[in-house]
């Protein structure tokens, strides 16, 4: 937990490098869609598998027997280095003549911006590939560390290319940060692969019947992960026409929106995903139904003060952590009117990573598939029609009502999954969760009315007293998930054996 903690902190301190250094201008326009086509690599050929369907099947051999499961994680490897390699080749030659075809209404000059990042980045779906397998091995042997501080050295990466590279090399310093980045991503992963009982060897088993049943399990995921990259791109085509920096306040707005979404709905789900897949390899529906609403308890226990709080400091947050250098108050104000729109989504999407996964530990990728396009789709079609009239505050409104349809979906179609789910008990718990943040929130509001001190120190006191105040009224009102904290209080005071 505190590892995905420090990989988040990172991640701010990144976009806050970003912002001092190159504003919310064109520049990080172009930086922002030059990702664009290496990310529809990576999630075309590689996500779909690693995401879904190489840990149940890879968790199903590893019971029965070692060199079979390293067979199958090694052929995913081998297949996806070569694959990714000779498209991103083609796509390296090409380039010049996808970029503007693209982004037909983006002015000559960006273009070559974009295609010359987009060609240095080329090189993070293979380290990324790569890197996310073995992350998949470790997250089997409940190997969570390596997992987490990856992210946060590939943020340090990104950091460490524009503070260096930012007067010699411009905006392409932030894509050569990126590829820094990815090397350490991977590089992290490997040493933590060393301590578990697994041996990479070359292999292109491409016939063996847990690499097709991989395979066959990703092609739902993958087409779900093609619309969620269209919605990327057409979202990025459509901030482009809404004038200069429209396409840097989504991102920032979206990374910040991520931050308790990632801490907390990624990472509850991350976690509790092998575990789940083991209770549905045993058929021990019981188990697997306790432990999916423990999971999606705690889930929501701090989701949902959080994405109060930030709903209620959602200009202040983006003052602390993005304004100065060239990041003005006009993106200030840009950047704040986005988030604030974006934070209502925080706990739908929280909701849908847990709920897909429920699917996923059944080995059902089809289901979750059609949801996500129904909900990636809704979100298309709202942003290019509410785009026109609202501006780009429409991005993050589309993309709150496609969640929330994919959501609604995913929850009418796991009942039966979820026969043992405790109905009564999970209302009294969201109920005491929604009174403490209610109180936690007027708290936040009053402190300005009743203190007079610097803008920092007042966010700051406003934000420890409104935890502080949750924090104690669900302790009166005993709920359990307190003992989260207890927890990692106790791996902290433990002692390492002599």
């Amino acid at each position: 937990m505190l590892a995905s903690v420090l990989s988040y902190v990172a991640g701010l301190l990144r976009d806050r490098t970003l912002s001092h250094t190159f504003g919310a201008t064109q520049l990080t326009d172009a930086f922002n869609a030059s990702f664009i086509i290496p990310d529809f690599l990576f999630n075309l050929f590689i996500a779909g598998a690693l995401s879904v369907a190489f840990i149940p099947v890879f968790t199903g051999y590893l019971k029965d027997n070692q060199r079979e499961a390293e067979d199958v994680a090694n052929t995913i490897i081998t297949f996806g280095t070569l694959l990714l390699g000779a498209v991103g080749i083609i796509i390296f030659i090409i380039a010049p003549y996808m970029i503007p075809a693209i982004f037909k209404s983006t002015p000559p000059d960006q273009h070559q911006l974009i295609i010359t990042m987009t060609r240095i980045l080329l090189v993070s779906p293979i380290l990324f590939a790569i890197s996310n397998a073995l992350g998949s091995i470790l997250i089997t042997h409940k190997h969570f560390l390596a997992y987490a501080l990856s992210g946060f050295l590939y943020n340090m990466g990104i950091i460490f290319g524009v503070i260096i590279l930012h007067e010699r090399l411009g905006i392409y310093s932030a894509a050569v940060g990126a590829i820094i980045g990815a090397f350490l991503h991977l590089s992290i992963r490997v040493l933590n692969i060393l301590t578990v009982k697994y041996k990479f060897r070359p292999t292109l088993s491409l016939k063996h019947a847990g690499v097709k049943k991989i395979f066959w399990l990703m092609i739902p995921k993958t087409v779900g992960l093609i619309s969620w990259q269209a919605m990327i791109i057409v979202y990025t085509i459509v901030a482009y026409g809404l004038g200069e920096g429209s396409v840097a306040a989504y991102n920032y707005a979206r990374n910040l929106q991520s931050f308790p979404v990632s801490l907390f709905g990624i990472a509850f789900a991350t976690a509790i995903f092998p575990f789940l897949s083991d209770h549905a390899h045993n058929q021990a529906s019981k188990k697997f139904s306790e432990d999916f609403q423990i999971t999606l308890e705690k889930t929501l226990f701090f989701v949902i003060p959080a994405s109060l709080g930030m709903l209620l400091l959602s200009t202040e947050i983006v003052e602390i952590i993005l304004k100065g250098g060239i990041f003005d108050e006009a993106a200030v104000t840009l950047t704040a009117s986005v988030l604030f729109f974006f934070i209502f989504s925080i706990p739908v999407e929280s909701l849908v990573h847990l709920f897909a996964r429920g699917y996923y530990a059944h080995k059902n990728t089809i289901s979750p598939m059609i949801f996500a396009l129904a909900g990636y789709g809704s979100n298309i079609v709202f942003c290019i029609i509410f785009a026109q009239v609202m501006g780009v505050i429409a991005l993050p409104i589309a993309f709150l009502i496609g969640s929330c349809i994919q959501l609604i979906l995913l929850v009418i179609f796991i009942k039966n999954k979820l026969s043992y789910f405790e109905l009564k008990n999970f209302a009294i718990k969201f109920f005491k969760i929604i009174i403490a943040s209610a109180i936690m929130g007027v708290a936040v509001v009053i402190i300005p009315l009743f203190l007079s001190t610097s803008f920092l120190t007042l966010q700051l006191i406003r934000v420890i007293v409104g935890a502080c105040l949750y924090l104690g009224i669900t302790y009166i009102f005993h709920c359990p998930e307190l003992a989260f904290f207890g927890n990692i209080l106790s791996k902290l005071k433990k002692k390492p054996r002599a």
